[in-house]
């Protein structure tokens, strides 16, 4: 089994967002679907003002924190949901992932500083 981290679901929420907003809200739907296939979606921040306004707004909706289930115990709760900001909300978005960690090592700043890290 592949560990799929932070990282992974980072990129796949932003992946996510980026469809949904060129498909579901630019107004110029046309013309950016054809940028879209000459440039990588971090490439586009600099040619697509709205895109860039966009993702800002999605950074700020990450939310983290410890949750409790029956199922699981304790989790660690990383999601993004976004309400847009434009009237007709189309672009609302969620995405959620969940770490059990009752059964995880907890290390202080320094030990985990010390600590090998495995590649």
């Amino acid at each position: 089994m592949t560990i799929q981290g932070y990282n992974y679901h980072y990129a796949k929420n932003r992946e996510a967002w980026t469809e949904k907003f060129y498909n579901k809200h630019h107004p110029q739907h046309d013309e950016w679907t054809q940028k879209r296939s000459l440039f990588m979606d971090d490439e586009l921040i600099d040619y697509d003002e709205e895109y860039r306004w966009s993702l800002e707004s999605l950074e700020e909706c990450e939310q983290v924190k410890i949750v409790w289930t029956s199922d699981n115990g304790h989790c660690l709760k990383i999601k993004w949901e976004h309400a847009a900001w434009w009237t007709g909300d189309i672009m609302h978005h969620y995405y959620c992932v969940m770490l059990p960690i009752d059964d995880v090592e907890l290390l202080e700043p320094y030990d985990l500083k010390m600590k090998k890290v495995k590649a």
